[in-house]
């Protein structure tokens, strides 16, 4: 029971339990210190006595409960009664306030172990619960799956483990605020139990937005994939949030019991890996888990450690530069080369980019490798230009990472320095997504580039984005319109029209454009005829070794062609 009222605006709740709770216990406070003195001063003959029997009583209380101090408390007190019948009084003076004394503190000693014993058990909970939801943690689910695996060995049965990871939750954590988030996160859990209920099935979440489900007891794999398809169906339904409705799809992961591990660490990190599998090809799936994901993540694993130990020792040698020239439509000639970066790897020989780049990316290691590729590719650049073609360009492709990076500008600025190379034989290359990604920053530093005379070229344009409004926004220098739209160049109609409409809309904002990915004579052909400036692509040149490329710019640009209309 409690009544409220209101204050200077706020209001305030009364609560008589709570107070007549706190109450109670002052008064037996104060009674037993009472107690203690008036032995103490008046009875300290006695003393000691009482001491012996009160020990008993708090031990007792402290490690049974208040009704077992009660007990030995009433035990000591019918014994004083009968030593006092008996008129041994030199022994144990008992009257009533002794009694009371006994029982006050077998209470107040068992009250105390009380709040103890709930204060152990609200550690033990927050340990092995998630405070938002009040499912179990990840911990344990650990213990959970661990104890139902024996179960499960002991019968020869199945059991399917399911990760949970909820789609574009991290939009809806901007868009809409970490508390609404938390909020979904709580409708998720509650619909999931309600959802199961009685169905012998646990729920647990893991973390962030990941859930993680285990079902033992299994009869075969559609059992699994209906259980799969269930778990979608829950969110079907719409959720609301702050007056909000959104639509959740999640993607599951899968792994089973005894099919691909034995062990309750390997089912749930397996199930990890076949959602994170989905994640790279789509969403609103579910995926078993297989043994060529386990190595495809191995091999991830021992890429991104050999790449930090490359940089940790600073053993750039293991890698190496090849180029790949881009030739000017009008001239023929050789104007700029790209620089693309190889790894020359122990044991597996040479590996191209797809191998390694993204996992570079995102363990970081981008940074250092790609401040490396910079200044070896300027003064590689710079030693051509000063033997060869003075006004030789070198184009170098720049991740989001780097671009991040609070010390990329400092650095590119050290590596002109350093190198004595021209900033404007200097062209930068940077994708659709990164221009976009934190466009106010990034578009900042991208002027500050071109205030010193760097060039940037949009990279793959025509996949993405591919937004013509925000072209105009952007500070570069010039357009590679993507192989994808490129290959199927002039058989496909209406890639030929996109592509003309690039070049045109081009011109028209003064950007110069490349058409990457030319590997027929058609393409050529095409791209003059809509007077597309450069041209780069295997019909030329593949990308090459620099001895090999210096070939090429010692005889004069072998890789000329003639612009004569055919």
């Amino acid at each position: 029971m409690s009544w409220s009222f209101e204050l200077k605006g706020k209001r305030y709740v009364f609560n008589y339990k709570r107070f007549f709770q706190a109450l109670l216990v002052g008064l037996l406070i104060f009674f037993c210190v009472g107690l203690f003195l008036y032995y103490y001063l008046y009875q300290q003959e006695y003393f000691l006595y009482s001491i012996l029997f009160c020990l008993p009583i708090i031990l007792s209380s402290f490690w049974y409960g208040k009704k077992a101090g009660f007990c030995v408390a009433i035990l000591f007190s019918g014994i004083s009664i009968l030593n006092m019948n008996a008129g041994q009084y030199e022994y144990l003076r008992c009257d009533l306030l002794q009694i009371m004394t006994f029982l006050l503190l077998s209470y107040l000693t068992g009250l105390l172990k009380e709040k103890i014993r709930y204060s152990e058990k609200i550690i033990e909970y927050q340990a092995y619960h998630d405070m938002l939801t009040g499912l179990p943690n990840r911990l344990k689910f650990e213990e959970l799956l661990r104890s139902e695996l024996e179960k499960t060995k002991q019968t020869n049965s199945k059991l399917a483990v399911y990760l949970l990871d909820l789609d574009k939750f991290k939009y809806i954590n901007d868009t809409l605020g970490h508390l609404a988030g938390d909020k979904l996160l709580v409708q998720v859990s509650q619909r999931l139990r309600n959802g199961f209920r009685g169905d012998n099935i646990v729920f647990a979440r893991s973390a962030g937005d990941e859930f993680l489900v285990f079902k033992p007891d299994i009869a075969d794999k559609q059992e699994v994939i209906d259980l799969a398809f269930k778990l979608m169906q829950c969110f079907h339904e719409k959720f609301t949030i702050h007056g909000r409705e959104l639509y959740l799809t999640i993607s599951i992961g899968i792994s089973m019991y005894p099919t691909h591990g034995d062990n309750a660490k390997s089912l749930i990190s397996y199930a990890d890996i076949a959602v994170n599998k989905i994640k790279e090809v789509g969403k609103n799936a579910y995926q078993f888990f297989n043994l060529e994901m386990d190595k495809v993540i191995t091999e991830r694993v021992h890429i991104a450690n050999k790449m930090r130990q490359v940089v940790d020792e600073n053993a750039f040698d293991v890698f190496e530069l090849h180029y790949q020239p881009m030739i000017e439509v009008k001239s023929g000639k050789i104007v700029t080369v790209e620089a693309l970066l190889r790894w020359n790897h122990p044991q597996e020989g040479l590996l191209y980019p797809h191998r390694f780049i993204q996992i570079a990316e995102e363990t970081g290691t981008i940074i250092p490798i790609g401040k490396w590729v910079l200044q070896t590719a300027c003064e590689q650049i710079k030693h051509w230009q000063e033997k060869y073609q003075p006004s030789l360009k070198l184009a170098v492709n720049i991740s989001e990472q780097q671009l991040r990076d609070d010390h990329f500008l400092e650095d590119i600025l050290q590596v002109l320095e350093k190198t004595q190379f021209k900033p404007d034989c200097l062209e930068l290359e940077i994708t659709e997504t990164i221009a976009m990604n934190d466009s106010g920053r990034n578009i900042g530093i991208l002027n500050e580039l071109r205030k010193i005379g760097v060039r940037v070229a949009l990279d793959d344009f025509g996949t993405g984005y591919s937004s013509l409004s925000y072209l105009s926004t952007l500070p570069i220098n010039l357009l590679k319109v993507d192989y994808q739209l490129v290959k199927e160049i002039p058989i496909n109609l209406k890639n030929s029209a996109i592509a003309a409409s690039i070049i045109s809309l081009a011109s028209s904002l003064d950007y110069e454009v490349v058409a990457e990915g030319v590997e027929t004579k058609a393409q050529f052909v095409f791209f003059r005829q809509n007077k597309c400036a450069y041209i780069q692509g295997f019909l030329f040149s593949k990308p090459l070794p620099p001895e090999e490329l210096e070939f090429l710019l010692e005889n004069e640009n072998m890789v000329a062609f003639t612009t004569d209309n055919d």
